[in-house]
């Protein structure tokens, strides 16, 4: 549901006001579409409720509003269809209301600055205001085909994901797993709650509750913590890609942080770690490479060893111990390959390789392996951009 959106425009009466009327015809009858879905979502929500299926009683659509000055905001102007826009790499070209078509030639051309990351047909467009930025940013949506899968012979991988690390990657066919160590983002993201809790303290003793500053701050780290995801998503694409994987296993963590308490003071499970944020950018990293991805339920993977699936012990956090073979893993490579047992048909086992994983880092930019030189290479692995 969209707070945004009045609660009122689907009124016959609405359409004859004169702030209405004003408005270009394909405007308005999205401002009408967009109130019904709220309002349709609201009365979805609310038989969920009734039916016990919920555990709190949904909100009705609201206004956005200004907490200071208790105003409401103007953020929104969705925009019906494309023959009401032309929007290129460098332009945006919209139609204007009656009134002042006559002034400015029928269309409002605003030259736009970006990166078109999509391309097909073209759908509905929506301009929002930043209030941080002070920005208007125009979203568009794009029908794109779905990528036909390549005719393949069928090879597998694996994902376990995890807070400390990232990302533990298990290729079939590959005797080292490729792990993604998070500790450079998490470092980041603890330097900007810092700063977060310096500007809290600071509005404190000022009595304030909120400024242009702090949510400025709040978005930085929301970005940057995004950036490092959708690089990983399209690291984990590239690898995948060039080992001629056509499925991706991956576990499924619905529910996992339901029965954890870590205190209040524990950020890294509760706030740092975006599983289902995570997830959702690899499997659209992963469609747009033409790799099916399968959800696996993980239960099991981390205390079983992956060769012949004994039971293991945790001296220290990131090491499994066999207790019949003794062989020492890596926690997180582990259960990548025992997903991927779990997964795969094919009912093939783990090597007992004495290789270590490779370890990837972020560099606030993109992942690299601690192998790699000054000029950006790396010593190759079965063929792929991997330490040796």
């Amino acid at each position: 549901m969209n707070p945004c959106l009045p609660t009122k425009p689907c009124a016959p009466s609405s359409r004859n006001t004169r702030p209405y009327r004003a408005l270009p015809a394909h405007i308005g009858q999205e401002v009408i579409k967009k109130a019904r879905k709220a309002w349709d979502s609201f009365f979805a929500l609310l038989r969920l409720y009734r039916k016990g299926e919920l555990g709190r009683p949904p909100r009705i659509p609201r206004y956005w509003k200004d907490r200071r000055t208790g105003r409401r905001t103007f953020c929104v102007i969705p925009v019906k269809a494309p023959t009401s826009y032309a929007l290129n790499s460098r332009t945006l070209s919209l139609t204007l209301p009656r009134d002042l078509r006559e002034k400015h030639g029928g269309r409002l051309v605003l030259h736009t600055k970006g990166v078109l990351r999509f391309h097909g047909t073209p759908k509905t467009l929506e301009l929002r205001y930043d209030r941080v930025k002070k920005r208007w940013y125009a979203h568009q949506v794009v029908e794109v085909p779905e990528p036909a899968r390549k005719t393949r012979p069928e090879k597998c991988a694996a994902l376990d994901l995890g807070a400390r690390v990232l990302a533990a990657l298990a290729i079939e066919g590959v005797s080292r797993q490729i792990l993604f160590s998070g500790r450079k983002v998490w470092k980041d993201f603890l330097y900007w709650t810092k700063r977060i809790a310096e500007e809290q303290a600071r509005l404190a003793r000022a009595g304030r509750k909120t400024s242009r500053q702090l949510r400025k701050l709040y978005q930085t780290r929301a970005r940057r913590l995004r950036h490092a995801y959708l690089a990983l998503a399209a690291e984990i694409a590239r690898t995948l890609n060039q080992h001629r994987v056509t499925t991706l296993f991956i576990e499924d963590l619905t529910g996992i942080r339901e029965d954890m308490d870590f205190g209040p003071k524990n950020i890294l499970v509760h706030n740092f770690w975006a599983v289902r944020q995570l997830k959702n950018l690899i499997t659209a990293a992963c469609a747009r490479a033409g790799i099916k991805v399968v959800p696996v339920e993980p239960r099991g993977t981390s205390s079983r060893c992956a060769v012949c699936g004994s039971p293991t012990g945790r001296p220290v956090r990131h090491k499994a111990v066999c207790k019949r073979c003794g062989r020492v893993w890596h926690a997180d490579a582990n259960a990548a390959l025992n997903i991927l047992l779990l997964g795969s048909s094919k009912g093939h086992g783990a090597e007992a390789t004495q290789l270590p994983p490779l370890a990837f880092r972020w560099n606030h930019h993109r992942w690299v392996s601690r192998f790699e030189s000054a000029a950006g290479t790396l010593y190759a692995a079965s063929g792929s951009r991997m330490a040796a």
